[in-house]
């Protein structure tokens, strides 16, 4: 029987960061899907301004960008919009061009040597990949959904990889992947259209 005055080993201690990563990737997921449904009968006010809709989606897409490995809010907004103006291009190009300046954010950390970034486990892993196929590797991992991508941007700044490589990377990988949240964001929002209908 364990001893309840013994302290926890690091393994425990890796066991409950592994435990709070996955709630806060539910609880972003969860609140991803609330948004969404929640924006359909919104729709229709936000197609008599587009200008200002945009603008919004922009903003919101860049502070997204700069929330350090807290992924959800981008791809809430910009499902969001494709559903609101029935549009899966222009929401996903304005959303992932703001997201993708504020992912400089990570990139900066790296090009001054945070400490913070040179503790993160991930650091060392991407690091091998960046070194033989940078171009390649910030494109896959811009456009798979996961809670990395703000290490990758880190990894390429403390390389010396290109600002505007880094950025055409990224913005590549992540209109792919917002192009296609965007389209299901519309797909999904027709489903339960026609469900609430019935």
């Amino acid at each position: 029987m364990a001893d309840p005055n013994t302290e926890p080993g690091p393994s425990d201690e890796h066991s409950r960061r592994r435990r709070v990563v996955l709630a806060i990737q539910f609880a972003s997921l969860a609140g991803v899907i609330a948004i969404t449904v929640a924006v359909i009968p919104l729709a229709q006010n936000m197609l008599l301004n587009p200008t200002q809709g945009y603008l919004a989606l922009f903003t919101v897409a860049v502070v997204s960008g700069g929330l350090f490995m807290v992924p959800g809010f981008g791809w809430a907004a910009i499902g969001s919009f494709a559903i609101a103006f029935d549009n899966w291009w222009l929401p996903a190009l304005v959303g992932t061009t703001g997201q993708v300046i504020g992912e400089l954010y990570s990139y900066f950390l790296g090009f001054t040597g945070s400490r913070w970034i040179l503790r993160n486990r991930w650091y060392f892993r991407i690091q091998d990949f960046m070194r033989r196929h940078g171009f390649l590797t910030i494109l896959a991992v811009a456009a798979i959904p996961n809670p990395v991508f703000d290490i990758a941007g880190a990894v390429a700044g403390a390389l010396g990889f290109g600002w505007y490589r880094f950025f055409a990377a990224s913005w590549l990988g992540r209109l792919l992947k917002n192009s296609v949240i965007a389209a299901l964001a519309i797909l999904g929002a027709d489903i339960i259209l026609n469900a609430i209908g019935k």
